[in-house]
């Protein structure tokens, strides 16, 4: 089991979200969205990777309260493929990233397999990266590693989906790596967000 954060304790660490705007993002909760603007608003990142960008509806709330974002990389599928697992098949966006294709910050990088079809050349050190693509084991261990090459030291990595039911290897692959590495990912309470800010070298 992943160690949870009180949200409290949370946001008095890294400071207030501010709830996005109506209407509420369909695949990311107003509470999700809390966190990676908490991160945002606190550290400040230049680049952000969002790996599983859909229409844009969690780039668009993060965009709209971060100036200090030069450059937002969204990556998903194209609209033709289909997710490893089926209860994702209905999230494919015909027009990924379309919500943000006016923000010239942004770049989407759609393939058949998303971010499957990259490695860690194609895509820039990122100070913030929010995983939620592939949510098989396997799609999100590959994530995972992807993220941790192109992270910067001391930036942050976020996960999507931790406890929900229809997606369970989320939780088996966190808690896994947990186990593993002796707790490194924290859960935010009342949410389905965990993340983990990677240690600056030394």
């Amino acid at each position: 089991m992943t160690a949870c954060l009180a949200r409290d304790w949370f946001f008095r660490l890294f400071g207030a979200g501010g709830s996005p705007a109506d209407p509420e993002p369909v695949f990311t909760g107003a509470q999700d969205i809390d966190v990676l603007l908490a991160f945002s608003q606190t550290f400040h990142p230049r680049t952000v990777v969002e790996i599983g960008i859909q229409r844009g509806t969690t780039a668009q709330a993060i965009l709209a309260r971060a100036p200090w974002i030069s450059s937002y990389i969204g990556v998903d599928i194209t609209p033709e493929s289909l997710p490893t697992l089926a209860v994702q098949h209905d999230e494919v966006p015909a027009r990924a990233g379309e919500l943000v294709a006016s923000d010239p910050r942004v770049t989407v990088r759609v393939s058949p397999q998303g971010s499957r079809d990259l490695g860690s050349d194609d895509l820039p050190p990122a100070d913030l990266i929010f995983i939620d693509g592939d949510h098989s084991e396997a799609g999100v261990l590959y994530d995972t590693e992807l993220a941790r090459r192109i992270v910067r030291p001391g930036g942050i990595i976020c996960w999507h989906d931790y406890g929900n039911s229809l997606v369970p290897a989320v939780t088996q692959v966190i808690d896994g790596l947990n186990q593993v590495e002796g707790d490194h990912i924290c859960l935010v309470e009342g949410t389905v967000v965990c993340f983990e800010i990677r240690r600056q070298l030394t």
